[in-house]
């Protein structure tokens, strides 16, 4: 079974997740990573580029959140996570920030919903590992029975 993830956290961690497709040849599925920050399509086309990321996030099986720090404050991951709920795709946290940290005033709702698994690691390469295997193992249990040989 071959599986796809998109990485969704801050633009600064894009050389990260290149390293995760090009050094350790994982199946990263996330144009955005590649985008020149100065680029016209990063400058004045941000609408295509937010629809570049649906189109990964619609052709990948799951996404892949990473929370380097956790004063971090996740925003464009708040929709792509949005994106694949919508889309029935699962989302694996790596690490922690404050945007996926309960407060008194939220309780960050959105990671109680049945596709958002907390990853045990917040180093990026462990956790990629373990939500491939994970996402292996629910593909796997949720595909349809095999017929029983009598």
């Amino acid at each position: 079974m071959s599986l796809s993830f998109y990485t969704a956290g801050k633009t600064w961690h894009a050389p990260k997740f290149q390293f995760l497709r090009d050094g350790f040849m994982m199946p990263v599925k996330a144009r955005w990573i590649d985008a020149d920050p100065e680029s016209d399509l990063v400058k004045n086309h941000k609408g295509d580029l937010w629809q570049m990321c649906l189109e990964d996030v619609r052709d990948s099986n799951f996404v892949l959140l990473f929370c380097g720090d956790s004063d971090e404050e996740q925003r464009g991951a708040l929709v792509e996570i949005g994106m694949a709920y919508s889309l029935g795709k699962r989302v694996y946290a790596v690490g922690n920030c404050k945007t996926i940290t309960a407060t008194d005033t939220s309780d960050v709702a959105f990671t109680h919903h049945p596709l958002w698994t907390w990853l045990p690691h917040t180093d990026l390469y462990k956790g990629a590992i373990l939500a491939t295997a994970m996402e292996m193992e629910a593909q796997k249990s949720a595909s349809p029975l095999k017929q029983r040989v009598h």
